[in-house]
């Protein structure tokens, strides 16, 4: 089993010239050092390189120079070919030889570039017996120009390797490595072309380093961990087996100490296996200095500090790691870098190598590169280049990163095995905010433990930059949710089906205990997703008020739901079932309009199927109420408005759920008439309403709505409308109305209340009379008269009230001044439709404080 490590090399490189090399500077080969052979067939040319100047013909041409190292030495050389070599053109260069001519009889060693692999290798010579001992990586040469610097290197007993770079460079590749110790003296140091006629003259040869005794102290170039006893430790070069092999030469930290045993590896001499007395713990960070060891030259290695991270790898589970922010729409920028990005964080006490881990949504995937994540460390992932951008080093780039779709999408993250470690599906709802929505600003998680993640999790950003990359949350919290999962709503399909929206995930594997009231014959259900559970109620009657109960279920923190919804399959709606209650249509400054409703019939109104609509030579307009069923049951109150903050901000007494926010008609500030209207047009009530209708001795009507009195009183009647009771701000949207009055009829007029004080504080302010006659067609003369005989109010003249009614005095007369205090006569003369007169006399009290 192999573990995960990082690598900290701290060294000092050093650079050891040979003791001479032949870069041609001085214009010749014949001095300093002097090379004999074919020096007809050579030049130096115009840039300083040794230059085959040979005869067009197919031949060999060589040229050599005096060496006797051959033991614990390196060779460099560079070489060009201005040609694809072959079998019949290539270039020897002999590192050993104990004869000067190279054409002939010899024992040595070298390397040849190109032949039919068009490789680079190292070959025995043996007499004119060539032999292949190091066979280098085929095709390092089929180029149509070859310009290539080569080193190889012997140690003291034997020990060959061969390198090279194909650019001409020092970045230097292992051809292999060897041993054979067949020759182990020299004489001479060589070139030798083999070429054809055409190639004659294209063979170079520059920095000819003769052989050098190492000088360079061997370095420490890689470790890694066995199990958690064991380290390997390799070195650039063969060591000394006894130092290599002598414990005290290495010490780790952490209370471990010298190892309790080192040795070199029996095939690489540059390779020591490490056994230590104490165990490496998990996710433990280490620090080995190694000293005192030594090369096969004597050449001492500098002090190394080497630190290494102990990992034992242990596969992901569920939720070890999670996503915790999205940028999901950069533009327009609020101070983040203008691109799109994941954020990922390890939650978990492991360390986690995302190689091969992929993110992927509906559409596409995009496979993570080698990044370790430790625990509670927080990482971006962005596209190719983005992040330099994000000015911190916890970013990985890739590839293919899926596109954030700003309505919404699904986004998984799985180890390399495939196996899914979290999983989100947001929708751009889950910012709740709407103009953070449009753009720059990130998603957050809030509660990094919580054991699942939806919309009640996440939220936009509050940070001024717009988001949090790479760091802690701005929205983040460690309170746990103890609050139970709600109905946020329902959804009454047909006389079968009801379908539940919760307000949160619950956990689907847990049933739902489900009860109704009044019974039907088969109820059950099932959850159709982690937001929804489906109810079938076998078979519900119409304008039935039904209790649906449920309990047991749980969210994902195990709080248990706990819930009675009332509902009912909706019936037809008739004008007069629902009624205009209250309006303001003329708010405050930032305030909305609103107009109040309420189901004063036994039925079940479906409020999704009615309009708002005002007036405009005809009733025009017409808004459709909500976007969704909405129910209202017999006695409920429903607010409807474009801004339910905006109201609930300008008034202390509202129903609290009662409003829907919808689009409204413009309903002026003087006057104008509201319309409620059924399908086809149908009209369930409408009133036309003045600012004249408000109490009269208001200095002002901004923010002041006008209420029904009663709920009887006939549609568009401005005697059953007053101004709302400024002892509850003026306005009680979705809530009783403050100037509401239950009459309490006796015989056939009656007065309600009999004493009554028009003073605006709810209580009493308006006197109500009430007719509740015989016949069916009547019409009426209404006076109000001082304890002097005095007329001082007429509130109705010839009015046809036809068999009840409501007629209201607010104790303003005739003036529009505020009556006095005292005694009053109400004077009620009825005429039915056969001409026939009643007079009514009736005393009221009309109250204050003096």
């Amino acid at each position: 089993m192999r573990f995960y490590l990082t690598l900290a090399i701290l060294f000092v490189t050093f650079v050891t010239q040979a003791q001479f090399s032949e870069d041609f500077t001085d214009g010749d080969f014949i001095l300093s050092p002097t090379w004999s052979g074919m020096e007809g067939n050579f030049e130096v040319n115009e840039v300083n390189q040794l230059h085959l100047l040979a005869p067009e013909t197919a031949d060999t041409s060589y040229l050599c120079v005096n060496s006797t190292l051959i033991n614990g030495v390196t060779w460099d050389f560079w070489v060009k070919m201005e040609f694809n070599p072959s079998s019949s053109n290539n270039t020897r260069v002999y590192l050993v030889s104990d004869q000067e001519n190279l054409k002939g009889v010899l024992n040595g060693y070298f390397v040849m570039v190109g032949n039919t692999a068009d490789e680079i290798s190292l070959y025995r010579q043996t007499g004119t017996s060539i032999t292949e001992i190091l066979d280098g990586i085929d095709g390092t040469v089929d180029t149509d120009d070859v310009e290539v610097r080569i080193r190889v290197t012997r140690d003291l007993t034997g020990n060959w390797e061969l390198f090279h770079d194909n650019t001409g460079g020092y970045a230097f590749i292992s051809e292999g490595s060897v041993f054979d110790d067949t020759y182990t003296s020299t004489a001479y140091f060589g070139v030798f072309c083999k070429y054809t006629s055409s190639r004659s003259e294209l063979f170079y040869f520059d920095e000819l380093g003769a052989p050098y005794v190492d000088a360079v102290p061997p370095l420490l170039e890689n470790l890694e961990i066995i199990s958690n006893t064991e380290l390997d430790l390799l070195f650039s070069e063969p060591l000394d087996p006894t130092l290599a092999n002598s414990v005290g030469n290495y010490i780790l930290d952490n209370g471990i100490g010298n190892p309790l045993l080192a040795e070199l590896d029996g095939i690489n001499p540059a390779l020591v296996h490490l056994t230590v007395g104490t165990g490496f713990s998990n996710g433990t960070d280490y620090e080995i200095m190694v000293e005192n060891i030594e090369d096969l030259e004597g050449n001492i290695i500098e002090t190394t500090a080497v630190s290494f991270l102990y990992v034992i790898p242990v596969p992901a589970e569920y939720n070890d790691l999670i996503f915790t922010e999205l940028m999901i729409d950069p533009n327009p920028v609020i101070g983040l870098p203008e691109v799109e990005f994941i954020e990922i964080y390890n939650r978990s006490d492991k360390h986690f190598d995302l190689t091969d881990w992929t993110i992927n949504d509906d559409v596409s995937t995009a496979t993570l590169g080698a990044y370790l994540l430790p625990p509670d460390e927080y990482l971006i992932i962005c596209g190719d280049g983005e992040g330099v951008l994000f000015g911190i080093e916890n970013v990985l780039e890739v590839t293919g990163l899926p596109t954030l779709t700003n309505g919404g999408d699904q986004l998984v993250i799985a180890d390399s095995a495939g196996v899914a470690v979290d999983s989100i599906n947001y929708l751009q709802s889950w910012y709740a905010d709407v103009d953070k929505e449009d753009g720059g600003w990130t998603l957050e998680r809030k509660h990094l433990n919580a054991p699942c993640s939806d919309k009640n999790n996440w939220a936009a950003s509050i940070a001024l930059l717009g988001g949090t990359p790479g760091l802690q949350n701005s929205i983040w919290t460690d309170e746990d949710d103890i609050s139970s999962p709600s109905i946020e709503s329902f959804i009454v399909l047909n006389d079968a089906e009801i379908e539940l929206i919760f307000n949160e995930s619950v956990d689907t594997i847990i049933p739902l205990t489900i009860f109704i009231n009044p019974p039907v014959d088969i109820l059950m259900g099932e959850y159709t997703s982690v937001n929804s559970f489906m109810v079938n109620a076998i078979t519900l009657q119409p304008n039935t008020t039904y209790e649906l109960s449920i309990s047991n279920g749980q969210d994902c923190w195990g709080n248990e739901i706990d819930e009675t919804i009332t509902f009912g399959i909706p019936g037809e709606i008739a004008p007069g079932d629902l009624i205009i209650n209250e309006i303001l249509f003329d708010p405050k400054t930032g305030g909305s309009d609103y107009v109040e409703l309420v189901n004063i019939s036994d039925k079940i109104i479906d409020l999704n199927r009615l309009y708002i609509a005002n007036w405009n030579d005809s009733i025009a307009n017409y808004e459709l109420i909500g976007d969704t069923q909405h129910l209202l049951l017999p006695n409920q109150y429903i607010t409807l408005t474009e801004d339910s903050e905006a109201v609930i901000n300008d008034f202390s007494i509202y129903g609290v759920g009662r409003f829907i926010d919808t689009d409204l008609p413009t309903f002026p500030n003087d006057s104008g008439t509201v319309f409620l209207m059924g399908p086809d047009s149908l009209l369930i009530d409408y009133f036309h309403y003045d600012a004249d209708y408000h109490y009269a001795l208001l200095n002002s009507t901004d923010g002041k709505s006008l209420e029904r009195i009663t709920f009887g009183g006939g549609m568009n009647n401005p005697n059953n409308w007053h101004t709302a009771s400024e002892n509850l701000d003026w306005g009680t949207p979705g809530y009783l109305n403050s100037q509401f009055a239950s009459p309490n009829t006796v015989g056939e007029v009656s007065l309600d209340p009999k004493l009554f004080s028009p003073d605006s504080d709810g209580y009493n302010d308006v006197l109500t009379i009430n007719f509740d006659l015989i016949d069916i067609d009547n019409n009426i003369d209404l006076a109000v008269y001082d304890n002097q005989g005095r007329l001082i109010r007429q509130l109705a003249d010839n009015y046809f009230i036809g068999q009840s009614g409501v007629v209201i005095w607010d104790g303003i007369n005739d003036n529009g001044e505020k009556a006095a205090i005292g005694s009053y006569i109400i004077l009620a003369t009825v005429k039915n439709s056969t001409g026939i007169r009643t007079q009514f006399k009736l005393v009221a009290v009309l109250a204050g404080q003096f």
